[in-house]
């Protein structure tokens, strides 16, 4: 039972699972595309959130003094969260370049805004995808961390360009708040646990 949760195709099958609409919407273009967009585009968010949370869950696990398995477990899948995100991004630009069929709309399209942040977040988790290995991190060294900083404005620019497109904007704010909250989540057990550590040094 260990080794099947440890399956990585396991994993990524049942990760593929809720966006399985979108994924068969690429070989049947009878699927509205407006909800072909939305549901790669949301899934890649709420895989990209799991990824983001797992760091303050790790210190509130630590902190609590329990749930080491599940700690270890998400620690080694973190990357691939991150990389199942990316993978419903790729759904969700493959759409988009089977829809619109002509390499010359694309570049136009390109120049605005709307379109312009899209592509350059893409570009950015592309690159923050193919060195989530440990090949990339030996080889990078110090430098692969500087390189992974990036997903925060690959993150910025993908609520811009979801912003620009959807008319539902409460939605849009609600999954950028939830970012916002990880993050400050974060940011606070940081802080606690280095007023824990210094305590812990002036007694010793």
């Amino acid at each position: 039972m260990i080794k099947l949760l440890n399956s990585l195709p396991l994993f990524y099958l049942i990760a593929l699972i809720p966006g399985r609409y979108a994924i068969w919407g690429l070989f049947d273009d009878s699927w509205y595309y407006a909800q072909m967009m939305y549901d790669s585009g949301v899934w890649s968010i709420r895989f990209l959130l799991i990824t983001i949370a797992i760091t303050p869950i790790l210190f509130l696990l630590s902190r609590l003094g329990r749930g080491k398995a599940l700690g270890r477990w998400l620690l080694q899948r973190r990357r691939h969260f991150g990389l199942v995100s990316f993978v419903y991004a790729a759904i969700h630009l493959l759409h988009y370049t089977l829809k619109t069929a002509n390499l010359e709309d694309m570049w136009l399209d390109a120049f605005g805004l709307d379109f312009a942040t899209g592509w350059l977040g893409f570009i950015l988790f592309m690159l923050l995808a193919v060195t989530s290995n440990n090949a990339s991190v030996r080889r990078l060294g110090r430098a692969w961390k500087s390189l992974h900083f990036w997903i925060y404005p690959a993150i910025a620019l993908t609520f811009l360009h979801w912003y620009l497109f959807d008319q539902f904007t409460d939605r849009v704010l609600f999954w950028l708040a939830l970012f916002v909250g990880v993050k400050l989540l974060h940011g606070l057990l940081k802080s606690v646990r280095r007023a824990h550590v210094a305590s812990e040094q002036n007694t010793s």
